[in-house]
């Protein structure tokens, strides 16, 4: 294998994915975004899937000592731009972990007009948020409790607001959440 054949590999990818989703006349793409270590041969792959469908959209390889979003602009830029050309009518929602809630991440969907959905890690300021709201919607089912909220947010820069999603759970029997 060589980088030239990796490369043709994936292009090929790209035109059956396309094909397929003419076919099922696909209108909307949830790409999810995951980055998996694998101990035994120390590598840490970026990849993405159509999280409706299963497609396998693409991957890349990378060594193991890789921070999870190195990388992900050029990883996610192409995809995102080149659903926006070939399929303009596709609603795109990226979707990832913790690890991808970086602005390469949110700025790339932002310039493509995509939706994104990136977990966040529990951090003070995410807290004092949760604390201040009054949560919306109550589940009850015996077992826990969940209440949730959103709420803009702006961070560093004012013309740049962003919604946040607080959820958070209390199990039976518990005092907090």
């Amino acid at each position: 294998m060589s980088e030239e054949n990796i490369h043709e590999l994936q292009v090929l990818n790209q035109k059956l994915i396309d094909k397929a989703r003419l076919i099922r006349n696909d209108t909307e793409l949830l790409i999810d975004l995951d980055s998996t270590h694998s101990d035994t041969f120390a590598y840490h792959p970026l990849v993405a899937f159509d999280g409706l469908t299963g497609d396998f959209l693409k991957a890349e390889l990378r060594s193991g000592n890789q921070y999870t979003p190195k990388g992900i602009k050029e990883f996610i830029l192409p995809l995102l731009q080149h659903y926006n050309q070939s399929l303009p009518n596709t609603d795109i929602l990226v979707r990832g972990d913790s690890g991808f809630a970086t602005p390469d991440v949110y700025n790339s969907c932002e310039a493509n007009s995509s939706y994104y959905v990136i977990k966040l890690k529990n951090n003070r300021k995410l807290g004092q948020i949760a604390e201040n709201q009054y949560f919306m919607v109550i589940i009850r089912n015996g077992k826990n409790e969940k209440f949730s909220t959103s709420q803009r947010h702006i961070k560093h820069n004012p013309s740049r607001i962003r919604r946040v999603c607080v959820r958070s759970t209390r199990e039976a029997g518990e005092l907090l959440f």
